[in-house]
Formats: structure tokens, C-alpha cells, sequence
């Protein structure tokens, strides 16, 4: 029969150096008690008392031992004290030393939840976190980086980045789950995979589709957004579970080709994306008091209230199922419903794929979108 094994911390010197500083506390309070008179140690929580300033050597010197027995158990403990608590604190203090040690490394999991995760480094991370501080989306819980880059390359990233101790490394290759576990997609509130210019086009998708595929198994509802390196690899990663999908090349190139006929266009891109200030785009929800209204009101109201520009109307991806297209009032579509849960029916019908509809119609009612993209008043200029 196997013998059942002990946790580490049980196991492990500290562990067993408080076990011995208890013990000790606990013989010489019994001891003192035993041997001296009551008007000297008046009950057990003195002894503890005394016991633990000589451990320490503190020496108040409110208990004095009158008894022979009781000082020579004052010199076992201030003897057996001074070392065992001198070592006590050195381990601790080794044991933050190395924690702080593997944290700077990228060894330990993360702690934090509402968090960013990014899978990857490219020359365009700094630009990104940039833009991710600026919109607030770091304040809640940081950003944790999975990257193989080298320690040394790493300290010089978390200087460039200036975000102090909301970042924090995960060492290791995207594409391993292991690696990726440490990051804790489960609590973040966003995911980036980016691809990795070190790395050749069909390696740099291949791990991000493993990727992919890992936080997903992790998170099914965390948003991943990813950038593709080659174009046939896109609808393998859309499969393997990520959300959005960004195509340098695609879109570099739909800017210069509109360039040739709005030269202008770039720094009215330039100004929305916030690349040389404050982002000028926002989003935000509608109320149930704006969706019973149009477009035109919409846009009449946001201008009164800051000075925003409504610029289109969104409609987020979820989940369809019977409960959202019958009736709560009507007794033969609960009928109906009730029908297929009792046998054990699936009640989804699918999914609604996220919409965008740019400049409405003043008449555009509202009802079936989500939210609005807003234009902030001198949104782009220097903060």
C-alpha cells in the first residue's frame, strides 16, 4: 500500500522551522508555569507572554524567573531563540527574494483577474498598450505579456512600457497550454494574439492557432482579437475561436490606395485611432430610452450633452434561442417552450453576428442595435 506523501509546504525547511519555534513556545510556557509561583507568573498566558519575549530577546523584563529551574530555562530558550528565529526570517526573506525573482522571469501564474492578456511580441506591442492606457482598459487588473523574448529584452520592455507593476511576464512559447494557463485568459477581460515577426509567416499562425485554441478551451466568452500573417490562414483562425481578425497588409494597403484620392484621410485616421493623441473614437451602450427613438434624436441629444458626433450604430454577435423570439405573455409560446425543455430539447437556434451600420438614416429606428460609435469633440488633438 502506498504511503499517502506530504503537501510540499509541509515538507519544506520553513515549514519545519515553525513547527520547532511552536514547539519551543510551547514547552517553555509549560515550563515556566510549572516552576514558578504564581505571583511571578500569574497564569498561562503570561508564560506564553514571557516565552515569546525571550525567544526574541526582546527582555521587557515585566517576568523575571526567581527559580533556578526557571532561569535555566530562560538561557535554553534565549539560546535555542536566536536561531531558530534569526533563520525563520532569513528563509523568509529568501522566499520573497526568489518569488520577486521568478516573477521577473515569468515563471509564476498570475494573480490578477479584469486583466489584458497578449500572446506575442512584435514591434507593434508599445503602440498597442499605448492605445490600451489610454482608453482605460489596463486600470482594472494590468497587462500580463506571454512572450520567449530573452530576461534581458524583457526589462527592457516593461522600461519602455512604463506601466510599472501592472505588467506582469509570461516566459514561454504561445503555442504551449502550460504557458498560456499562467496568463489566466479565464479572468481576463481581453485577449490580443499578435503575430511574431521572428518567427516565419506559417509558424507565426500556427501558434496562434494553438493559441487560440487554448484560451478559448479556457475562456469561451473572452474576447481575442488577432492579427494573421498570411491571408489563407484567416479562416482558421476565425475557427479555432478568435473574434476579430487584423490583416496588416489589408489594411495598409486600403489606406494608401485611399490616400491617392483623400490625401487628408490619414490624419483624419490618424486622429480617430488616437496614434498622435487622446483616442477619438468611443463606444458605448444605448439605453432602453434611446432605443424606442430614431437616429436623427440620437444624434440632436449627444450633441447637446458633450459635443460627440455619433458616427454608426452596432449590433453585438450572441447567442439566439427560443426565449428571445417568443412571447413571455403569451400562453401557447410558454406552451411551446415548456414542450421542448421538457424533452430535453436544445432551445439555441443559433447565433446573430455582430453588425455595423455606418450613418444611418435620420428615420433609423434603434431598437435592434446595441450601442453607439461616438466621435469625441476634438477627439484626436493633444491632450
Amino acid at each position: 500500500m502506498a504511503r499517502a506523501q506530504l503537501p510540499d509546504f509541509l515538507r519544506g525547511g520553513t515549514f519545519k522551522l515553525a513547527a520547532a519555534i511552536c514547539a519551543l513556545l510551547f514547552v517553555s510556557s509549560t515550563g515556566i508555569y510549572l516552576v514558578e509561583n504564581r505571583t511571578v507568573v500569574p497564569g498561562y498566558f503570561e508564560a506564553l507572554w514571557w516565552s515569546v519575549v525571550t525567544m526574541t530577546t526582546v527582555g521587557y523584563g515585566d517576568i523575571v524567573p526567581a527559580t533556578t529551574g526557571g532561569k535555566v530555562l530562560g538561557l535554553m530558550v534565549m539560546a535555542g531563540g536566536i536561531g531558530l528565529v534569526s533563520t525563520l526570517t532569513g528563509n523568509l526573506a529568501s522566499l520573497l527574494v526568489e518569488r520577486k525573482a521568478k516573477k521577473r522571469k515569468g515563471l509564476l501564474e498570475v494573480k490578477q483577474s479584469g486583466h489584458v492578456v497578449v500572446l506575442g511580441w512584435n514591434s507593434s506591442v508599445p503602440g498597442l498598450v499605448r492605445g490600451l492606457k489610454e482608453n482605460g482598459l489596463l486600470d482594472a487588473g494590468g497587462l500580463v505579456l506571454v512572450t520567449d523574448l530573452p530576461e534581458e529584452r524583457r526589462e527592457e520592455v516593461a522600461f519602455q512600457l512604463e506601466l510599472g507593476p501592472r505588467l506582469s511576464f509570461v516566459a514561454g512559447k504561445i503555442a504551449q497550454e502550460n504557458v498560456v494557463h499562467k496568463s489566466r485568459p479565464d479572468n481576463a477581460s481581453l485577449v490580443y494574439i499578435l503575430r511574431q515577426d521572428n518567427l516565419p509567416p506559417h509558424e507565426s499562425d500556427q501558434q496562434s492557432i494553438y493559441a487560440a485554441l487554448t484560451v478559448r478551451g479556457m475562456s469561451p466568452k473572452v474576447p481575442i482579437y488577432a492579427e494573421a500573417a498570411q491571408p489563407e490562414n484567416r479562416v482558421h483562425l476565425l475557427r479555432a475561436g478568435v473574434t476579430e481578425l487584423i490583416d496588416r497588409g489589408e489594411i495598409s494597403s486600403g489606406v494608401l490606395a485611399l490616400l491617392g484620392a483623400a490625401p487628408q484621410a490619414w490624419n483624419l485616421l490618424q486622429a480617430m485611432l488616437g496614434l498622435r493623441g487622446r483616442p477619438g473614437i468611443s463606444l458605448r451602450a444605448l439605453s432602453e430610452e434611446e432605443k424606442a427613438g430614431t437616429w436623427s434624436e440620437l444624434v440632436s441629444r449627444q450633441r447637446q450633452q458633450d459635443g460627440s458626433q455619433p458616427l454608426a450604430l452596432c449590433q453585438t454577435a450572441r447567442s439566439l434561442a427560443l426565449e428571445d423570439i417568443l412571447d413571455a405573455g403569451s400562453a401557447l409560446d410558454q406552451f411551446i417552450l415548456e414542450l421542448f425543455q421538457s424533452h430535453g430539447r436544445e432551445t439555441k437556434l443559433g447565433s446573430r453576428e455582430a453588425a455595423l451600420l455606418v450613418n444611418p438614416a435620420d428615420a433609423q429606428a434603434l431598437a435592434a442595435y446595441d450601442g453607439v460609435l461616438l466621435l469625441r469633440q476634438g477627439g484626436g488633438g493633444q491632450p
